[in-house]
């Protein structure tokens, strides 16, 4: 199967300190057990399977730090752990945007994404991760490419902690949740597409929405 994953990478430094095991939080329905630092892992980590034909475009925003240089490899790293026990033929492929939030840059990124798009793939999103901005540019990628790809939005996923300080004066990632976060993606959909008589009409359709 043909699957495409579109990751936000962070800005910070990441590292070890931030892995989580994300198995029965939130409401993604996820048991994998291990730690994860990007939490598209954990659902691919269970997604994934031999003969997959994966392609990863990480979505790197360019900072004076240089840390999401740094974290790209890192999620390479960690998935290419995963995938040894999955078998799945993947490829990575970067698109690097400026930290600069104009309609010309937002343009860049979606015409970015959009030539990263094949027919008939499945497509995986984590956006915890990344710009503010950056998801609403993904539910327009999104949109387009279930339209005219003939792609299958399978999962857009958000990873939440608490960040504790600690007796140490610093603050500590804890209390992981992962949100399947697709539905907004339909939401966003119905909203595009709603047709009603009247607003009363046309809540009675949202609430019919929120009822499945």
């Amino acid at each position: 199967m043909k699957k495409i994953v579109f990751v936000d990478i962070p800005m910070k430094e990441m590292g070890e300190k931030d892995a989580q095991c994300y198995a029965g939080t939130g409401n993604a329905s996820c048991s994998y057990q291990g730690k994860v630092i990007f939490p598209i892992n954990a659902v691919l980590a269970e997604k994934l399977k031999s003969g997959d034909q994966v392609k990863v475009v990480m979505l790197k925003t360019i900072s004076e730090k240089g840390n999401s240089g740094k974290n790209a490899g890192l999620f390479q790293q960690e998935l290419d752990e995963i995938n040894s026990r999955c078998g799945a033929d993947i490829s990575y492929e970067t698109i690097d945007s400026e930290f600069v939030e104009t309609k010309q840059n937002h343009e860049k990124r979606l015409r970015a994404m959009l030539s990263k798009m094949e027919r008939d793939a499945e497509l995986f999103v984590d956006i915890t991760f990344g710009p503010k901005p950056l998801p609403m540019v993904m539910m327009c990628v999104l949109n387009f490419a279930e339209k005219f790809f003939d792609a299958d939005v399978k999962k857009v996923v958000y990873g939440k902690v608490d960040f504790v300080r600690k007796e140490d004066g610093k603050t500590h990632p804890e209390n992981p949740e992962l949100y399947d976060v697709t539905s907004l993606y339909y939401l966003n959909g119905l909203m595009y597409a709603m047709e009603a008589p009247d607003e009363s009409s046309a809540l009675k359709s949202l609430d019919a929405f929120f009822a499945l």
